[in-house]
């Protein structure tokens, strides 16, 4: 008798330890071991960072459709973290589209899913980071998305948002005049966040002369030179990349 009631409490405890572990496993963001991989490279610890993707698609008018809503079709193997550190390896590619981050199934018959649109959990693809933000769009609205860090400075951040627009076509009007197909169209803007009392605010960038060196104002010397060093470069500052060599010059000083 005495060794059932041993054996009946131990059960007891046991699943009250059980029950606390899962719910505290519920209840977090994410868990600080980040090691435990399976054989795909996922962290089963993950999988709670999921949910089903979004399934949007444009207005079908039966035209045919050109270009891709990916930036490429390929998943590429991304690094995820939170403010824990790394979680885990994916396979995963972005739809600039949807603005979602698609993750590879692990199996035929596995459910689409895409990375939770969350601050606090972000991907490095391709050694790029790509996190989703809170920021002012072009028009001045208070939006969020997926950003793409494309340098770092201690105070500023220069950011990259990729999209594809999706343009619908037509039907010729004459004989003569060929159907337009429905296509997806790259777009790219630049962003910059500024770090005041510890909070970031994201704005849009004008890739302008005017713009950039107004971000430095504050550093008359400074200013000068990035001034000359765009002028002497040929710099038009159309492409991001152009951009990034004022950031990196700027950091040099």
């Amino acid at each position: 008798m005495k060794t059932t009631k041993k054996f009946s409490l131990t059960m007891v405890l046991a699943c009250l330890m059980c029950y606390t572990g899962i719910a505290q496993l519920g209840n977090s963001s994410f868990s600080a071991s980040n090691a435990d991989l399976d054989a795909t490279g996922r962290n089963p610890r993950l999988d709670f960072a999921f949910q089903e993707m979004r399934n949007k698609k444009p207005f079908d008018n039966g035209f045919k459709v050109t270009g891709s809503a990916y930036f490429h079709e390929d998943f590429r193997k991304a690094s995820i973290y939170s403010s824990d550190g790394l979680e885990g390896i994916l396979y995963v590619r972005y739809n600039g589209y949807a603005d979602l981050i698609q993750i590879r199934p692990r199996s035929e018959n596995e459910e689409a899913q895409m990375l939770l649109p969350r601050k606090d959990i972000y991907c490095v693809l391709e050694a790029t980071r790509i996190s989703f933000e809170r920021y002012y769009d072009k028009k001045g609205d208070y939006t969020e998305g997926y950003l793409f860090t494309l340098f770092e400075l201690d105070d500023m951040t220069l950011y990259e948002k990729r999209a594809k627009l999706f343009k619908e076509g037509k039907e010729g009007v004459t004989s003569l005049e060929l159907d337009v197909p429905n296509r997806y169209v790259e777009s790219r803007e630049l962003y910059v966040g500024r770090t005041d009392d510890g909070k970031e605010r994201i704005h849009f960038l004008k890739s302008t002369k005017k713009e950039i060196l107004k971000l430095f104002e504050s550093e008359p010397d400074a200013t000068k030179k990035l001034k000359r060093f765009i002028t002497d470069k040929g710099l038009k500052l159309k492409d991001s990349k152009e951009v990034i060599r004022v950031f990196r010059y700027y950091e040099s000083l």
